[in-house]
């Protein structure tokens, strides 16, 4: 059996764990505290990550823990700031199967005061009115409810008799006490932004209509729930976490676990497009469904859940939360983060190798500047559309890269001191400064990733590689030596004397004769996801199926989680020279991989020769076409011509992880067996693509890693940072793109384009004007809002569409509107353009999440010419106007596209 939740109960200085046994039994159990840590000690018994000897204290007293730890605070200590609760189910269940979940879903409804509107979680004075919950141990849906004042018991009972497991009550009293029962065995509360609305609401309503002492009903082991405080969309709110039973808002979890963004995060857009269902609709308001429909309002509050469900039933993110906490030996929320999980698996790995780990340090010493880190390669694109299209992406770079260069605090050698680099990007920063507009002498250098512009490697590097005699470098060891020599001093040091050591891109020099605790993890998970998807591949059975999915979800989650973790200044693994030492060592990798590419077709080793498209962090595209075409036969059919590609750009692929082993040994000595982790992997084939700038491209694909994608004529198209992807473009908006697109990309003729965007254009301007709004995310409405009250002029600064955000909420309140939503941070709203009016107004927002639009709103004068222009001209001009067509066809209007739409 396994753990759900555990509390440090520290004056009886005991752990208290809450269980779910394999039979689905609650078990209670106890454990001593177990205070630990270690100190630098010369007679030590126990060996630290760097390996040097330590000695352990422990206790099972706090204040006899703390005095120890006073007695050695001069020293180097090592687990003393480990959590005790980690600690606790590190000892006792480090490798115990995770446990079968009791999970209810819930949504409540509540109600509305016409004189005084919504009432915020913060202060519920209205009623809850319904709570459904779906509690998944029983596969029963259930729905708890207060009939509407005016109706009789017995109406209310007739109009949801058709609902089973749905119960009224004449109290709102009566359904909180039904709601405790209902979730007495549940594990796990869950619902969509429950976090943000439903637990503060129904915590805050409990105190008020019962007390607070029935706020512990939420819990276990008698706790109240914990006041919290975070920030959202620039506003600090306040929520509540559970204890002993967990709280999970699942629209948390599906924005941390999905990793595409969606144009709504609204529960009925994302439940019509996972499972293809919707929230139950209904005219007018709500207050109004639930005062003069009541049988619908209960359907819509039963769906809402019942929604919940289907999503979890299909995606399984709460087991894979569940799986990633009992993997790593922390609590279920833990894993909303990944620092602390991160830290945890390292210092789990760590022991099982008999070495302890240190505590975190806060220190600015061997770290690159914030401004100056080097981010990602990303090649500026050869602009326009592309035939016979290929790419090759390195498998997982990052993680791999720390394993090639066993890059680890403990395998860190020495620093090459960045003077040479640190000067140059202090003068290029002053340089890209002078040609920002309106710069001043004395004005502040630019900082930032834009520095390392065409670089790949910091300056000493290069130095290095070129056995540059004349420049002198200073290497910085971590045993608190420096020793100055030449570059090329430092190139036999490290490459030709025989020495175990490994140099990255970023100048650091690390151990090659020990695997360092953080690759060594890296290796195994990345081993044990390549047996779990074995696994998969021969399983027959649903439940084989799902159980090795989810394990190799979890290590691929964990790879992916672990770099941006060991990052993070809060990590006590932090080291800014590992950061740095990966994106340049993964820059260096990625540009061998594209000149290498190029050199197979050209004959020139190049990374943006005549073949080479583009580059993006760890990928290439490129064509053979332009050196081919001429060699094709003639009367090759299509399908010949698409299987010579995919053969030839497979073998390429091959040739490139060749190659991979001799470049690491000779960039970076790297032994042969690490350079053979860097490995790529043909990823697409397309016949067509269209390339507009860095992170912006689209290639019609027909072959996506040996899986043809083309069959039956169908088309599928990898579009990248294009405006019909982006969450500012209407959903009909980007279906129309998308057309447009695919029309370009499958050859289609320009007069057959601009025939399709003035049938678009007509349709468009027979909708309703608010329809023609541009979607948009709404933060710091809070903050802008006091700024301008509190302004000498009355007015403040804002981006358009906070301001507009604040107009709708201003004549709402003009209007006397109580029943329409008011915008708050982090809404998603639709800006709308206004013609020139009395208010002086420029533009409008509405929530999206307002189904019924006002009146007052409907009368105002929308500008539509505007609008029209916002998403379709310049839209079209940001897709299309890298072709530069020369288009001068008339339209039924005399109009010529170019007339239309201006591509400057």
């Amino acid at each position: 059996m396994s753990y759900v939740d555990a509390i440090h109960d520290k004056s009886a200085e005991r752990i208290h764990v809450v269980e779910r046994s394999p039979a689905g039994e609650r078990i209670f159990k106890e454990y001593p505290t177990n205070y630990v840590m270690y100190y630098e000690d010369s007679k030590g018994k126990h060996r630290s990550l760097y390996g040097t000897p330590v000695k352990k204290f422990s206790s099972r007293k706090q204040a006899e823990w703390e005095k120890e730890k006073r007695i050695h605070g001069k020293k180097r200590l090592f687990e003393a700031d480990i959590p005790i609760v980690f600690r606790c189910l590190s000892e006792n269940y480090l490798k115990v199967d995770a446990p079968k979940l009791h999970t209810c879903f819930f949504d409540i409804e509540v109600d509305f005061d016409p004189s005084r509107g919504f009432s915020p979680p913060s202060d519920p004075f209205n009623p809850v009115t319904a709570v459904s919950l779906y509690l998944d141990w029983l596969d029963q849906l259930v729905c708890l409810a207060v009939p509407p004042k005016h109706m009789t018991y017995e109406t209310a009972q007739e109009a949801i008799a058709e609902f089973p497991d749905t119960m009224l009550f004449r109290t709102e009293k009566e359904l909180f006490d039904a709601f405790f029962s209902l979730i007495e065995d549940a594990d796990v509360l869950s619902g969509w932004n429950s976090e943000g609305y439903d637990i503060p609401y129904m915590v805050n309503r409990v105190t008020r209509v019962m007390s607070k002492d029935d706020t512990r009903r939420f819990c276990l082991l008698g706790q109240y729930p914990k006041k919290r405080k975070y920030e959202r969309f620039g506003k600090e709110e306040e929520t509540f976490d559970l204890v002993g039973r967990i709280h999970l808002d699942y629209l948390q979890l599906y924005k941390k676990y999905n990793y595409e963004s969606r144009h709504s995060y609204k529960l009925d857009a994302i439940g019509e497009m996972e499972v293809g269902e919707k929230k139950t609709e209904y005219e007018g308001s709500l207050d109004q469904l639930y005062n003069k429909d009541f049988k619908k309002f209960i359907e819509y509050n039963r769906q809402d859940t019942l929604l919940l469900k289907k999503l979890d039933n299909k995606l399984q993110f709460l087991e894979l939360a569940n799986q990633l906490a009992h993997e790593n030996t922390v609590l279920l929320p833990t894993v909303m983060g990944s620092v602390a999980m991160i830290e945890m698996a390292v210092m789990n790995e760590a022991h099982e190798r008999g070495v302890v780990v240190p505590n975190k340090i806060r220190s600015n010493l061997n770290t690159v500047s914030e401004g100056q880190a080097a981010g990602a390669y990303v090649m500026n694109p050869k602009k326009g559309l592309h035939e016979w299209i290929g790419s090759i992406d390195i498998n997982s770079l990052y993680p791999s890269t720390i394993r090639a260069l066993n890059m680890a605090p403990e395998t860190i050698v020495g620093q090459v001191r960045q003077t040479l680099t640190n000067k140059y990007m202090e003068e290029r920063g002053l340089e890209l400064a002078k040609k920002k507009p309106r710069y001043k002498e004395g004005d502040a250098p630019v900082e930032g990733p834009v520095l390392w512009e065409g670089l790949f490697s910091s300056l000493e590097y290069t130095a290095i590689q070129n056995q540059e005699r004349g420049t002198m470098l200073t290497i910085d060891y971590e045993d608190g030596r420096e020793e100055e020599m030449s570059a090329a001093q430092a190139w036999k040091m490290i490459y030709d004397s025989n020495n175990p050591y490994i140099l990255s891109a970023n100048g650091t020099i690390f151990r090659s004769d020990q695997e360092g605790v953080i690759p060594g993890l890296l290796s195994k998970w990345y081993s044990d996801r390549k047996v779990m998807q074995k696994k998969l591949r021969e399983s027959t059975t649903k439940t084989d199926i799902d159980y090795w999915d989810k394990r190799q979800l979890v290590r691929k989650i964990l790879l992916n989680s672990a770099y941006g973790a060991l990052l993070n200044e809060h990590c006590r693994f932090y080291d800014k020279r590992i950061g740095q030492s990966t994106t340049l060592t993964g820059r260096s990798i990625t540009k061998h991989m594209s000149a290498f590419t190029n050199e197979i077709m050209t004959g020139v080793y190049d990374h943006t020769g005549d073949s080479m498209i583009y580059g993006d962090t760890d990928s290439c595209y490129f064509s053979a076409w332009p050196m081919l075409k001429d060699d094709l036969p003639a009367d090759m059919s299509l399908e010949d011509k698409k299987q010579t590609f995919i053969d030839l750009y497979e073998s390429m692929s091959d040739q490139c992880n060749v190659s991979f082993p001799g470049f690491m040994e000779k960039a970076f000595h790297c032994p042969r067996d690490k350079g053979l982790i860097i490995k790529g992997g043909r990823e697409v084939c397309g016949d067509r693509g269209l390339f507009i700038t860095k992170k912006r491209y689209a290639i019609n694909i027909y072959d996506a890693e040996n899986k043809r994608t083309d069959t039956n004529g169908a088309m599928k198209v990898k579009a990248m940072g294009l405006d019909l992807k982006r969450a500012d473009t209407p959903a009909y908006v980007q279906d129309f793109l998308m057309e447009v697109l695919e029309m370009t990309l499958s050859g289609k003729q320009r007069d057959e384009i601009i025939e399709k965007i003035k049938e678009f254009k007509i349709i468009l301007g027979k909708q309703d004007s608010w329809t023609k709004g541009s979607p948009k995310g709404v933060n710091k409405l809070t903050s802008y809002t006091m700024l301008e009250k509190n302004s000498k002029t009355g007015r403040a600064n804002m981006p358009g569409h906070v301001r507009a955000a604040m107009n709708w909420n201003t004549l709402k309140r003009v209007h006397g509107d109580n029943y329409s939503m008011e915008i708050m941070d982090g809404f998603k709203v639709v800006v709308c353009k206004l013609k020139s009016n009395a208010m002086g107004y420029t533009s409008i927002a509405y929530p999206t999440d307002q189904l019924r639009l006002p009146e007052w709103f409907r009368d105002l004068p929308f500008d539509d010419n505007l609008m029209e222009s916002t998403l379709v001209d310049e839209k079209i001009s940001n897709l299309l106007g890298v072709l530069k067509w020369d288009l001068r066809a008339n339209t039924d209007t005399n109009s010529t596209f170019d007339e239309l739409f201006s591509f400057g």
